[in-house]
């Protein structure tokens, strides 16, 4: 009788002895793991997402903001500065029609009323429309990053583009509150003192003003960057402290002196050289030369 053993023919037929259980919670281990792989991935996705940003990404938001607007042309930059400029008549109108409705004597009047002046900024904020106060720090942070001769001259073009369409559009919102009967008198009559009350200090103080104006609205473009759909309230909180502080904002202020103008309260020369130069120096002192220039010092060793 012939007891040897028959050999496999191909070793690697050989398969471990596998049990019906274990073959069985196989597959069902192999999908929880999968599952948990899944898991894990989404969790890290949702931390990041909650995740607040650092300032080299915030710089880089707002830089790449900028690089698009100085691409922009200048028809589109044009139409959307004047939007703006009508945006931000009606900061001043709905501070004006507050104030009216309100007892001037009572010291939370102004309290109140300072509330409107955040609508005209709600309106070109969310509604990405083109300010100038807004351009001294998204179009200077390419040029930090990159002080080009080309980058220059695009800042040059969109900074002129846009104050001019600013200014076009303040004035065309304060002739049609002054010149046709679409307020009542008393709300125009707070409008005109509105503006009597913004050239009051004289060129230096109204710069001073400036400066703190200036500084706030590129603060709120920063915190805008990483603000997640807080948008609305970071517009109003940091809009409402520029009215409190009486600060001159220089195309909102713009709008009241351009009806003083237009009541024969003020001259033209008097409403450039008394509010309108200092205010625009005052807001690109804080808006670029202070909160652009120091967003990108401590950033610039990190990007």
């Amino acid at each position: 009788m012939n007891t040897s053993k028959t050999e496999p023919e191909n070793p690697e037929d050989i398969v471990p002895h596998q049990s019906d259980e274990a073959r069985a919670t196989s597959p069902a281990r192999a999908s929880r793991a999968r599952s948990s792989a899944e898991e894990a991935e989404k969790s890290a996705d949702r931390v990041e997402e909650l995740r607040p940003l650092s300032s080299d990404e915030m710089f880089e938001v707002v830089r790449l903001n900028g690089v698009e607007e100085l691409r922009r042309p200048t028809v589109s930059l044009a139409f959307s500065g004047l939007a703006a400029g009508l945006a931000i008549g009606f900061s001043v109108i709905a501070e004006a029609a507050v104030v009216g409705r309100l007892d001037s004597d009572a010291g939370w009047a102004s309290l109140v009323g300072d509330m409107g002046y955040t609508v005209g900024f709600i309106i070109v904020v969310l509604g990405r429309l083109q300010l100038f106060t807004e351009n001294t720090i998204t179009p200077v942070l390419p040029i930090c990053h990159a002080p080009t001769r080309a980058n220059f001259l695009a800042l040059a073009r969109n900074w002129s583009v846009v104050l001019t369409a600013n200014i076009v559009g303040v004035t065309v919102f304060a002739a049609f509150l002054m010149w046709l009967p679409s307020i009542p008198h008393e709300m125009r009559e707070a409008v005109v003192d509105l503006g009597r009350h913004s050239v009051d200090g004289g060129f230096f103080v109204t710069m001073t003003k400036g400066v703190g104006a200036g500084f706030l609205v590129a603060a709120l473009v920063w915190v805008n960057a990483n603000s997640r759909g807080a948008s609305l309230a970071a517009v109003f909180v940091i809009t409402y402290v520029i009215a409190l502080c009486e600060f001159s904002h220089v195309i909102a202020g713009t709008m009241e002196i351009a009806a003083l103008v237009m009541v024969d309260n003020i001259t033209v020369p008097g409403a450039i050289f008394g509010f309108f130069l200092p205010a625009l120096i005052g807001n690109v002192i804080g808006g670029t030369v202070l909160f652009a220039f120091i967003s990108y010092g401590q950033v610039y060793q990190e990007i």
